[in-house]
């Protein structure tokens, strides 16, 4: 059987792998995923992966204290001979300065799972918005055989958090096969899920329960939405990467179908939407320039929280009716 990835890994000698901004699970599992598979399976490739800063925690997974937080093409020296994207559905969320290296390398690969993805970023693209995540995708381009613990553990992490532990209505058969596949490579599957999902430190456990006491309910209760200001982040001591998984916290106020969260990052708010059953959140956050998944999204707005909260309430109730 042909993999398509080793196919695109043969005949290089220096690859680099870059996720999107603001890396979460699954970015940061399926970017150490490959950085260990290339490491198993291709020891003549040179191989750097480019992440921004993600959660303490991740850092169970090999490799990624090796990540690098930026890339800078001014040391003068040669374009990688192929670069990989992953889990990114636009240039415009590329991370750690990775544009310039992508249309500088020689060739690329998009690996994603976003039905924004226009299947056009790379010279390959190989992008499954049926899959529960970008890990997912992976896996199916990689020789099972070849898959160490390592590479699974890496796996594991990026599905487990995109199916939000296997309870989003994007895990279906084929994702557990998979699970069932990667456990059997040895992995500590119950750690991974506990310390990487369920654990929050005592900053970011403070800060959500913030949040959750002055969480509102609109539309008949069929929407809770929160947010936090620049003064709160500061009187919590929290950054953007701590306060990345309130929103599905946010997600578990009974009798609702959507969730949004408002956050400052680099001036802007970021808006976090997650839907239960009807609403597709995509179509809110494309109104915002963003996008992501039918039940979870996001975007950024310069608009005040409370003016932004009101626009997204509007095109939801839209939907509702």
């Amino acid at each position: 059987m042909t993999f398509m990835l080793d196919e695109f890994l043969k005949n290089i000698s220096t690859l680099a792998i870059f996720g999107h901004v603001r890396p979460d699970g699954d970015c940061v599992g399926s970017t150490l995923a490959l950085y260990n598979y290339i490491l198993d399976n291709f020891p003549n490739i040179k191989v750097q992966v480019y992440l921004e800063k993600f959660p303490e925690s991740y850092k169970i997974l090999n490799g990624a204290d090796k990540a690098l937080p930026l890339f800078e093409s001014t040391d003068g020296s040669e374009p990688f001979d192929a670069a990989v994207l992953m889990d990114t559905p636009s240039f415009e969320r590329v991370g750690a300065g990775g544009v310039a290296c992508l249309q500088s390398a020689k060739k690329t690969c998009n690996i994603d799972h976003h039905i924004s993805n226009p299947k056009n970023l790379c010279s390959l693209n190989i992008v499954e918005p049926s899959a529960s995540s970008a890990s997912q995708v992976l896996f199916e381009q990689l020789d099972p055989s070849k898959i160490s613990k390592r590479t699974a553990e890496c796996l594991y992490l990026g599905i487990v958090h995109d199916t939000g532990a296997f309870k989003f209505s994007n895990t279906g058969k084929r994702t557990m096969e998979i699970v069932g596949t990667l456990i059997d490579k040895g992995i500590d599957f119950a750690r991974i899920v506990n310390e990487t999902y369920y654990c929050r430190t005592y900053k970011q456990t403070l800060v959500t329960g913030h949040v959750l006491g002055h969480c509102k309910l609109a539309l008949e209760g069929k929407v809770v939405h929160a947010f936090v200001t620049p003064e709160t982040m500061k009187e919590f001591d929290v950054t953007p990467v701590d306060l990345s998984n309130v929103i599905d916290t946010l997600r578990e106020v009974s009798g609702t179908e959507v969730a949004l969260f408002l956050y400052p990052v680099n001036g802007k708010y970021k808006i976090s939407l997650r839907s239960n059953y009807v609403v597709d959140v995509n179509a809110i956050a494309k109104e915002f320039g963003g996008g992501g998944h039918t039940r979870a999204a996001g975007g950024d707005t310069d608009l005040p929280p409370e003016e932004a909260i009101q626009k997204i309430l509007e095109l939801a109730k839209k939907q509702l009716s």
